[in-house]
């Protein structure tokens, strides 16, 4: 289970996070492994998303008495960085890993499931980034028309309801060729890393790194990244950014404290 600091609301509701497949079977299993890396992945969209809905309700807006607006600022570019970060994670899948998964198995609209989950929030995702983006500090509201909760409201549980089911499509391929499976994988992760670029150092892998627990369900190291980008990250991507102060783990995967909660 997650390591919690406090009693405190934390980032694994409102919406439940994945339990991992390889904690309760044979990891061994080339569709139990993907599964579980996708679970992982999974996890991390679920964790940001947690982290917003839990603390965006106690920013401070321009009319209270508390309203920094440098809080709100920094809240607008979290949430953006997580819809890139998702945005991002959907656009791998349909360019690679599914194609990939669907011509290694000869099954062509083997993937079209999550492919047609993608689109029932596909259009929430994008207003929320284009609120995020577009929204001044001053202007930030959570309640109310046009607030932030009614975007998320509008998507995120669709979002959350893919998440859990394309674990489950993935577990649902134990008859292929279990080599070849995991083959087809890890070119397509491969051919995934190499669209990268240098601005996702400075929003998306941020973000990925502090919605990674590693003390999940007993220990993981996900994301497998060289063990110096955390300290790129924190020490010069990152550097300066208070907007990563909602991530609800520090930069080596230890959950933390919500900034923002309940007084």
């Amino acid at each position: 289970m997650t390591t919690k600091l406090s009693a405190a609301p934390w980032a694994d509701g409102p919406f439940d996070l994945i339990t991992i497949p390889s904690n309760r079977l044979d990891g061994s299993l080339a569709h139990v492994y993907c599964a579980s890396e996708m679970a992982h992945s999974h996890n991390v969209i679920l964790r940001g998303l947690n982290a917003i809905l839990q603390q965006a309700p106690f920013v401070p807006v321009s009319t209270d008495d508390n309203f920094n607006s440098q809080d709100a600022k920094d809240l607008l570019f979290y949430v953006q960085s997580w819809a890139k970060m998702v945005n991002h994670h959907h656009w791998v899948e349909e360019s690679f890993i599914f194609p990939e998964i669907e011509k290694f198995a000869g099954r062509p609209g083997l993937m079209d499931t999550p492919k047609d989950e993608h689109a029932l929030f596909h259009d929430g995702l994008e207003k929320l980034l284009a609120y995020a983006l577009a929204t001044k500090p001053d202007e930030y509201r959570w309640s109310g028309p046009g607030g932030m909760k009614e975007i998320l409201d509008s998507f995120s549980k669709h979002l959350a309801d893919h998440l859990y089911a394309e674990i489950e499509l993935l577990l649902g391929m134990g008859d292929l060729d279990g080599a070849g499976l995991k083959r087809t994988w890890a070119q397509a992760e491969n051919l995934a890393k190499q669209t990268g670029n240098i601005s996702m150092l400075y929003d998306v892998f941020p973000t990925v790194l502090g919605c990674a627990d590693k003390t999940f369900e007993g220990g993981n190291e996900f994301p497998p990244l060289p063990w110096v980008m955390p300290y790129l990250i924190k020490y010069w991507f990152a550097a300066g950014n208070g907007a990563w102060r909602f991530n609800p783990c520090d930069w080596w995967g230890r959950p933390r404290p919500l900034a923002f909660g309940p007084p």
